[in-house]
């Protein structure tokens, strides 16, 4: 039983770390919709597939009677990932 407490823990943290990746990503966007830094665009890029990915997802939904800002897509993204990372954060201390 150990060993699979082990694996599940393993994948939890991975996960983690793939949530991590994803508000990394958010963060870069939401600092270049405010100002342009010219060093983070080649992060943006990078990132650009995976973040209008998530920000498509909270469009669906979220069906709003007026379409939501790209901004608005962004925080809200951020937030749920936020949430989300911290519960399995939690998940992983008790453990």
């Amino acid at each position: 039983m150990p060993g699979l407490t082990f694996l599940l823990m393993c994948c939890i943290y991975f996960i983690c770390i793939g949530i991590d990746v994803v508000m990394f990503f958010l963060q870069i966007r939401l600092i270049l919709l405010w100002k342009n830094i010219d060093w983070l665009v080649p992060f943006d890029n990078t990132g650009k597939p995976l973040v209008d990915s998530v920000t498509g997802k909270i469009s669906i939904c979220l069906k709003t009677q007026k379409p939501l800002y790209e901004k608005e897509k962004l925080i809200i993204a951020l937030i749920a990932f936020a949430i989300v990372r911290i519960i399995l954060g939690t998940i992983l201390k008790t453990v």
